[in-house]
């Protein structure tokens, strides 16, 4: 195993994305910049070499992005989830690199997991724009027009994705609803 310097390490890394994996120019910058952060942060607590680096290092910088006066790094920015989980993923892969460079006998960030993105619910469409919608459809006394004024009234009246409209079969659908035992 080779000591390296955390930087060193952090720039045979970049190399290795920008040349080998032939990443975009933005996601180097990225990676550039999340990864300095993390520098920044090891400097800040004495860590100098990648193989110094354990575990809960890892997972106290995770923390210190979304709340970084609480961590001890009051110079950095709050982060939010997205960005946090975003420089968690490359500070993984940088570790996973590490460990295939022989520059650290074992990856301390494989446990620790990128912070959760909240899940945001979908915007439902002004009532308006819906009628427009719906009155935009061909004559629906021809068969396209029935058909489309029929989707857009499943789509409106249930919530129902456009992937999972369009996958229906003829089959999943009960044409007669009448016919239906009680």
């Amino acid at each position: 195993m080779t000591a390296i310097s955390v930087d060193d390490a952090i720039a045979g890394y970049i190399d290795h994305v920008s040349v080998e994996r032939g990443l975009s120019a933005n996601t180097v910058a990225a990676y550039k910049r999340d990864l300095a952060r993390y520098s920044r942060w090891c400097r800040s607590i004495e860590i100098a070499l990648v193989e110094e680096v354990e575990s809960q290092d890892v997972a106290r910088f995770a923390a210190s992005l979304r709340n970084p006066k609480a961590n001890g790094v009051a110079e950095e920015s709050t982060l939010s989830a997205s960005s946090a989980a975003r420089v968690v993923v490359a500070v993984r892969s940088f570790h996973k690199f590490a460990v295939l460079e022989g520059w650290s006998p074992s990856d301390p960030a494989a446990e620790v997991a990128p912070p959760s993105i909240p899940r945001r619910l979908p915007k439902a469409l002004p009532y308006a724009s819906i009628e427009a919608m719906i009155g935009a459809t061909q004559d629906p006394a021809t068969a396209v027009g029935s058909r489309d004024r029929a989707l857009l009234e499943v789509l409106y009246g249930t919530g129902t994705r456009i992937s999972e409209v369009v996958g229906l079969d003829v089959d999943d659908v009960d044409l007669d609803a009448s016919s239906r035992p009680t």
